[in-house]
C-alpha cells in the first residue's frame, strides 16, 4: 500500500507565467519596490507554473515539501508520492478543485487502488480541497482515486471565512509584491473572484454597524444594497455567495478524515465595523489580541467536531512550525521521523511584511512555562533593498526581561527597521535555552 500526498498552496501561493516570462511573483526587486507587471497579471490567459517554493531569500513552501522529504515522500521519478497542485490563483477556487482532482487522478493511476492519499492543504488550499470533498461535483466515477482520499490536513485555512479579505477587497491592505490599490484591481476583476471568495460566508455576522441607533447590528456584504454602497463586485460577491453555498463539512465523506491546524497568540483582525449613517461608509477592521495567527481568527479556522490543534503561529509560515511538523508527520504515519529538537524557545511575528518605521509584535514562545526571562531579540538584514542576498549584519538588538508569574507565551512590541530589505529576527537566551531558527520580516517601501 503506497502513502502519497498532495500539497494545495494558499493564495498567491503558485506562479503565474506569461509565456516564459515570470508574473508573479515579481522579481526580488519588485518585492521591495512598486510591482511592475500589473498590466500582465490581470491577463486571465497566463500559465500556471510550480508552487511559490522561496520569495528571495525567503524559503515558503519548499520548508514544507522539505518536511515530506524527511517524511520518505519523493516529488522526482515516474511515480512520485508527493504532488504539488498548483493553480491560478485569482480564478474561482471552484475552477482550481477542478486541477487538484487532476493531481488525485494522476497518483491514482501511478499507484493503483491501493494508494491513500492526504490532501494537505494551506489558507485558501483548504478551501479548494473542500470544494473538490464537499460540494458534490466530485466523485470516484469522474474522479477517479477520489475514493482513495483518507484525509485532509489543514493549516490556517479561513474554513468560516476572514474578515481581513473585506479590509483587502477595499483596497485598505497591500499583500505580499501588490499595493493596496492593486490587490483592490484583482480583486474586483470579474474572472478574479477567489478573494472575495475567503469573506465570510452570509452566515458569518461579522461586519458591525455602529450608527447611533443600530445597537451594533450586523449588516451582510451581500445584500446588495451594502455592497453597492461598500463599492464591491456584485459579480464577484455573487460568486462568494455560490461558492460558500457548496461547502458544508457534514457532506464531507464518511471515509475522509480532517485535521486542522490553528494559528494563535497574534492579534487579529477578529471583525469590522462602519458607521452605517454616515453619507460615506468606510468600514474598518478591529483586531483583537491572541486571536489568531494574524490573518485568519481561530474562531475561523477550525469545525466543531473536527479534530484540532493550536499553535501559536504566524499564518503565513504556519506550516513551518515545528510542533506543526512533528503532529503532521504522525498524521502522515511517520510517528518519530522528525527528530525532537531542543529548542526550548521560538520567535513568531504577527506578519511576514511590513512598512519602514512600522511596528510588529514578536512573540516568544516557551516550550514550556517560565516564570523569569532574560533574551534578546537580535535583527539582522539578509538582503538588500533590490531584494538580493548580502553578507548579514546585525543592525539592531532588542532586550526582553521578565520575572513573575509563569507564562506561556509574551508579545512584545518591535520597530521595524527603517529600511527596505530582508530582515532576519532571532531570539538569544543563552545556553540554558535553546532557541529556534530566526523568522523573516520583508520590509516593503511602499
Amino acid at each position: 500500500m503506497t502513502e502519497a500526498v498532495i500539497v494545495v498552496p494558499g493564495i498567491m501561493g503558485s506562479e503565474l507565467w506569461n509565456d516564459d516570462e515570470l508574473v508573479w511573483p515579481g522579481s526580488p526587486f519588485e518585492l521591495l519596490l512598486p510591482y511592475a507587471k500589473m498590466a500582465q497579471l490581470l491577463d486571465p490567459a497566463l500559465r500556471v507554473g510550480d508552487v511559490v517554493r522561496r520569495v528571495s531569500v525567503s524559503v515558503q513552501y519548499q520548508h514544507l515539501v522539505d518536511t515530506l522529504a524527511a517524511c520518505g515522500f519523493r516529488e522526482e521519478g515516474d511515480k512520485p508520492t508527493l504532488r504539488l497542485c498548483a493553480y491560478d490563483w485569482r480564478k474561482d477556487n471552484a475552477v482550481s478543485a477542478r486541477t487538484l482532482a487532476t493531481h488525485v487522478q494522476a497518483l491514482r493511476q501511478d499507484h493503483g487502488a491501493g494508494v491513500r492519499i492526504a490532501l494537505l492543504a494551506h489558507s485558501m488550499g483548504g478551501l479548494v480541497a473542500r470544494y473538490l470533498l464537499e460540494s458534490g461535483r466530485f466523485d470516484e466515477a469522474n474522479c477517479s482515486g477520489f475514493a482513495n482520499i483518507r484525509r485532509l490536513v489543514t493549516f490556517g485555512t479561513p474554513h468560516r471565512g476572514a474578515p481581513l479579505a473585506l479590509s483587502t477587497a477595499l483596497g485598505q491592505e497591500g499583500r505580499l509584491f501588490l499595493s493596496a490599490a492593486q490587490v483592490k484591481e484583482i480583486a474586483s476583476h470579474p474572472d478574479f473572484p477567489a478573494l472575495y471568495q475567503l469573506l465570510p460566508p452570509p452566515s458569518e455576522p461579522f461586519l458591525w454597524d455602529t450608527s447611533a441607533d443600530s445597537r451594533l447590528a450586523h449588516r451582510s456584504p451581500y445584500d446588495d444594497e451594502v455592497a453597492g454602497r461598500l463599492g464591491l463586485s456584485a459579480a464577484n460577491v455573487a460568486s462568494a455567495r455560490e461558492f460558500h453555498a457548496a461547502l458544508d463539512v457534514a457532506r464531507r465523506p464518511p471515509h475522509i478524515d480532517y485535521f486542522c491546524f490553528v494559528g494563535t497568540r497574534h492579534a487579529t483582525l477578529s471583525h469590522a465595523r462602519a458607521d452605517f449613517a454616515s453619507t460615506t461608509l468606510d468600514p474598518r477592521g478591529v483586531f483583537a489580541d491572541d486571536s489568531g495567527d494574524g490573518t485568519v481568527p481561530a474562531w475561523s479556522a477550525a469545525f466543531p467536531g473536527v479534530q484540532q490543534l493550536a499553535v501559536g503561529g504566524e499564518h503565513g509560515t504556519l506550516y513551518q512550525d515545528e510542533e506543526v511538523c512533528r503532529t503532521l508527520a504522525a498524521l502522515l504515519g511517520k510517528a518519530g521521523v522528525l527528530a525532537l529538537s531542543a529548542t526550548a524557545l521560538r520567535l513568531a511575528l504577527s506578519t511576514q511584511f511590513a512598512r519602514p518605521g512600522d511596528a510588529v509584535r514578536a512573540v516568544v514562545l516557551p516550550r514550556t512555562p517560565l516564570s523569569s526571562l532574560d533574551a534578546e531579540i537580535v535583527v539582522t538584514k539578509r538582503a538588500a533593498a533590490d531584494g538580493r542576498a548580502i553578507a548579514e549584519a546585525v543592525v539592531a538588538r532588542h532586550r526582553i526581561r521578565y520575572t513573575g508569574a509563569a507564562i506561556d507565551s509574551m508579545t512584545v512590541v518591535v520597530p521595524v527597521p527603517a529600511y527596505a530589505g530582508v530582515y532576519a529576527f532571532g531570539l538569544h537566551a543563552g545556553t540554558t535555552l535553546p532557541t529556534a531558527r530566526p523568522v523573516e520580516l520583508l520590509v516593503q517601501d511602499r
